[in-house]
């Protein structure tokens, strides 16, 4: 139960203009290695709420990162879910 309760822990939100206005999401992960230091990928979360001026960023170590741990670990490599609410 300690894990499940410290995953909803680690979570940042950024809210743009007036923040999410409706019941859209969209979801997508980046990726670190050398344990967080150094990120893979780059999100775009003007590609992922395209033409909006009000949206919230939510960047989070969910239940799905905590499930791909083991396999990524070996591999120096962590995730987080960054999700776009509009």
């Amino acid at each position: 139960f300690a894990a499940l309760g410290a995953v909803g822990c680690v979570s940042h939100t950024h809210v743009v203009g007036l923040g999410p206005t409706g019941t859209g999401s969209a979801t997508a992960r980046q990726f670190y290695i050398l344990f967080g230091l150094v990120p893979l990928n780059t999100i775009d979360t003007q590609r992922l709420a395209p033409d909006l001026t009000s949206y919230a960023i939510d960047t989070r170590f969910s239940f799905v990162d905590l499930l791909c741990s083991p396999l990524l670990l070996p591999f120096t490599m962590t995730t987080r879910t960054v999700t776009v609410r509009t």
